[in-house]
């Protein structure tokens, strides 16, 4: 890697685990007053074994599911675009949901756990009423480099000459899944100008910088905008960490459940459409439904 000014820390965020009902917890990355992710809406590790959400709107940005390498279990997605995937271990899901879509995402056996990881991007005013679609790749898709005492797959976007297969982002973004061995640093290029933060999934680390920042296992990660590199030096145990990146849009957003979008009206526009049945149909594949 080229020798360049490292990021800053910003913001080192606990990550505490949230039980919210039989076989569903999460780890949460919410950044203090004064700290954003944008374009990022929210971040959230998760461990689900039972069915929990069923089908459900989204409009004006993107819902995305990393299922992680060491997941028991896989999720059935389907939305109301006629798209049914199997999310299973290191795969990625990608739901452009733009001016609005139905999905659902449930375990493929009750009972066997899924550890993954879901975040919302924003789409830009520009973009949030475009046409839905979804994106899909397995984990034998998804681009590995390599290097001594490191290993970095490149879920989405770009690493160097190395680069995701998914297509059409309307919201630019690189994600990656990040594992250096005990006691390795690892240097990263950092975007420029784009927000970047990590969670840590597995073990503890320094982040280099003046001065370098310690962080422990489920901490969250923000840095600075500023600077070229992020430099990692992993601990005894080792580490892991997904990192996301994508520009700031620096817009408004307006939220109403499972709405996100620039202004009151088209907000409620958005509602207005999922009531008169326009963001398409989905049957819930499971009773019970909360």
């Amino acid at each position: 890697m080229s020798a360049g000014p490292h990021r800053a820390v910003r913001a080192v965020i606990p990550r505490p685990e949230r039980a919210h009902g039989p076989g569903f917890s999460t780890r949460s990355l919410r950044p203090p007053a004064g700290l954003s992710l944008d374009p990022f809406l929210s971040f959230d590790e998760f461990h689900m074994s039972m069915p929990t959400f069923p089908p459900h709107p989204h409009a004006g940005f993107s819902a995305v599911t990393v299922m992680l390498e060491d997941s028991a279990g896989a999720f059935i997605n389907r939305d109301s675009l006629g798209d049914r995937s199997r999310i299973g271990p290191g795969d990625v899901h990608w739901t452009q949901a733009a001016a609005g879509m139905m999905h659902e995402e449930v375990p493929e056996q009750p009972g066997v756990d899924c550890h993954g990881v879901q975040i919302f991007v924003k789409l830009s005013r520009q973009h949030e009423l475009a046409p839905p679609r979804a994106m899909h790749l397995s984990a034998s898709e998804i681009p590995v480099i390599t290097s001594p005492g490191a290993r970095v797959r490149v879920v989405v976007g770009a690493l160097g000459d190395v680069r995701a297969p998914i297509e059409g982002l309307l919201t630019p973004a690189r994600l990656l899944d990040v594992t250096i061995e005990p006691d390795t640093t690892l240097s990263l290029p950092a975007p420029a100008g784009w927000t970047t933060f990590a969670a840590v999934l597995r073990g503890d680390g320094l982040a280099e910088g003046a001065p370098g920042v310690a962080f422990s296992e489920h901490d969250g990660v923000l840095w600075a905008e500023e600077g070229e590199l992020i430099t990692l030096t992993a601990g005894a145990e080792g580490l892991q960490l997904l990192m996301a990146s994508g520009p700031p849009l620096r817009e408004p957003v307006v939220f109403a459940g499972p709405f996100a979008m620039s202004s009151n009206d088209r907000l409620a526009a958005a509602g207005e459409r999922f009531r008169r049945g326009e963001l398409g149909r989905l049957t819930p594949s499971f009773g019970g439904a909360r």
